[in-house]
């Protein structure tokens, strides 16, 4: 099991020598395989620990055994652990998302906050490296620095690679080979495209999932040989779910009737259109750059093959709306229809855009007419000292013991001069707004900004904003104000995190 784990990891480059590593831990058999598996691995792969527990509040004083029952296996293995208590069934209150949805945001928000920690905490580690060794320190440090370097594989004289080998962070979830079958069938029945087919990713940005390659079976045949326990959620037994009844009753039957190895044969397919999809998303990117221009397709590419051009027409409508959600292969098949009809003819597409045929192609625009526009969306998020919370958007203050040397390059959670803001507010442009881009106080109208940064027209009556009055504080997925940067002369700071819709 080890060498099956420690092969899959190296062949899809899950891990590299030298990684911090989050790991999200329910207590389940499949996070506690993980945990058992990556302590294993980690003097091998000079490997740091760092264990996540999220008690959700849902299943009363079970969650809080659960809770103790992972620290106390972190304590015997001597890794890092830490509780994070998540209240989803006020989330679920306050935001209508469904129970697992509220639950699976709370537990990303988690882990990634963690890794901001971790960050923080090796940043002043590393710092602390990098003062000059005495005289009787210097040959042990350059022997270790030596053999780590032999051991990754590593160019001694390299510091940048190094340096790289010993800083990167990931966040590892304990999905296996079971959990992707069930997801490609889930998916495949509630109607979904080429990339829903393609199962869960390996990985995905810092995302791991090392025991993809596991059936459950397996996870549960290792903790037996041993001796090695884990928590039980009785929620996983209930069929009421549509997952939970692929899990305990399709794919039983599937298995028992018609192929005992479906799961595999299931998960080889996924394998198999993810190669397709990734070839697929490289062509339409090439020919969207030869045919697109000004938010129109050029006729010239109606004789591409009708897969290629499907997906350059969905890049034109995720363009034009900033987003898929709510997309369909319907609304691409209408647009892509419209080759064959008069010039003039439209289609009306989801998020107010409208696909018109041209005498030379066919355009994808917001529609012209105001009362069609969207409305300005405004929430107030700070006024008076008060803070006001959003569904997207939450703000806390953080006194002037947070070093300004801790702040990261993260696109959705920033720190800001908490003092130089009057009040804050989340949303979409409006006229006058502008924004400050350098040290000096040279400000530019946002509009300029927008045209600079080359984001199309079409998305940016939809990018979100945090402004105070005119002067943007925070583009949201692009750049702050120099006006509001954390500087050494800052007292109080405001730390913004922006939760992203799928």
């Amino acid at each position: 099991m080890k060498n099956k784990v420690l092969n899959f990891i190296n062949k899809n480059k899950i891990l590299q020598y030298g990684d911090s590593v989050i790991l999200g831990v329910s207590g389940g058999a499949d996070s506690i395989c993980m945990l058992y598996l990556l302590k294993d691995i980690s003097s091998e792969m000079n490997l740091t620990l760092y264990v996540v527990h999220i008690n959700h509040h849902i299943r009363g004083k079970q969650a809080q055994n659960d809770a103790d029952y992972v620290k106390d296996v972190c304590r015997k293995l001597n890794v890092d652990f830490k509780q994070i208590d998540a209240d989803v069934p006020l989330m679920v209150k306050q935001t209508g998302m469904t129970e697992e949805e509220a639950g699976r945001q709370a537990r990303y928000k988690a882990f990634f906050e963690r890794a901001i920690e971790v960050k923080i905490k090796e940043k002043k580690q590393a710092k602390n490296q990098t003062k000059k060794p005495d005289e009787s320190q210097k040959l042990s440090l350059k022997e270790n620095q030596e053999n780590s370097a032999k051991e990754d594989g590593i160019k001694k004289n390299d510091p940048k690679e190094r340096k790289n080998s010993y800083n990167n962070i990931k966040i590892a979830v304990a999905h296996n080979l079971n959990d992707n079958s069930e997801t490609v069938l889930f998916n495949l029945f509630r109607g979904t495209g080429i990339k829903g087919l393609t199962g869960i990713p390996v990985r995905r940005d810092m995302i791991v999932r090392p025991l993809l390659c596991c059936t459950r079976q397996e996870i549960e045949h290792y903790l037996k040989s041993k001796n090695i326990s884990y928590c039980s959620d009785a929620t996983n037994k209930e069929t009421e779910y549509s997952r939970n009844k692929i899990r305990l009753e399709l794919l039983p039957y599937i298995k028992n009737n018609i192929n005992k190895k479906a799961e595999y044969n299931i998960v080889n397919a996924a394998e198999n259109l993810n190669e397709i999809w990734d070839y697929l998303n490289r062509q339409a990117a090439e020919e969207y750059n030869r045919y697109v221009k000004d938010e129109v397709l050029d006729e010239k590419a109606f004789n591409l093959h009708p897969a290629v051009l499907n997906q350059v027409v969905r890049k034109m409508i995720e363009n034009g709306a900033g987003k898929l959600k709510d997309i369909t292969r319907k609304h691409v098949l209408l647009v892509v229809g419209l080759k064959d009809m008069n010039v003039s003819k439209t289609v009306d597409l989801p998020y107010n855009l409208v696909a018109t045929r041209l005498y030379h192609g066919i355009s994808i625009k917001k529609k012209s007419d105001e009362s069609n526009q969207e409305k300005t969306m405004e929430q107030c998020l700070l006024k008076n000292g008060k803070i006001h919370n959003t569904e997207n958007v939450t703000i806390t203050i953080e006194n002037n013991s947070f070093s300004s040397e801790n702040i990261q390059e993260l696109l959705y959670t920033k720190w800001f001069d908490y003092d130089k803001i009057r009040e804050l507010t989340v949303r979409t442009r409006r006229p006058g707004d502008f924004i400050t881009v350098d040290e000096n106080g040279g400000r530019k109208k946002l509009k300029d900004y927008f045209i600079n940064e080359k984001i199309p027209k079409a998305q940016r009556d939809e990018i979100l904003l945090l402004a105070d009055g005119s002067h943007v504080v925070w583009v949201i997925g692009y750049r702050i104000s120099a006006y509001y940067k954390v500087t050494e002369t800052t007292k109080n700071i405001l730390r913004a995190d922006y939760i992203e819709e799928d």
